[in-house]
């Protein structure tokens, strides 16, 4: 299953694999996205959305796409 999560602030890869690492090592990184500012993650199971923003504590996010989001993009502006 895979995600798209855009955080409040700006993170790094290494800080968010730091934090996985210690708590869901079944939460894998797989791209950051600089159209959009969201991050690709693919877990192993289902994970509700409160699951979710516990695994990454504490960073905080602000919204979590099941699809690619285009429509947050500023393509030609």
């Amino acid at each position: 299953m895979e995600r798209y999560i855009e955080f409040e602030e700006v993170v790094s890869a290494n800080d968010l694999q730091e934090v996985l690492r210690g708590r869901n090592p079944e939460i894998m990184i797989l791209r950051f996205s600089k159209l959009t500012g969201t991050v690709k993650v693919k877990m192993a199971k289902r994970m509700s959305k409160n699951a979710l923003k516990r695994a990454f504590h504490p960073h905080r996010i602000k919204r979590i796409y099941t699809q690619f989001p285009l429509q947050n993009s500023r393509v030609g502006t």
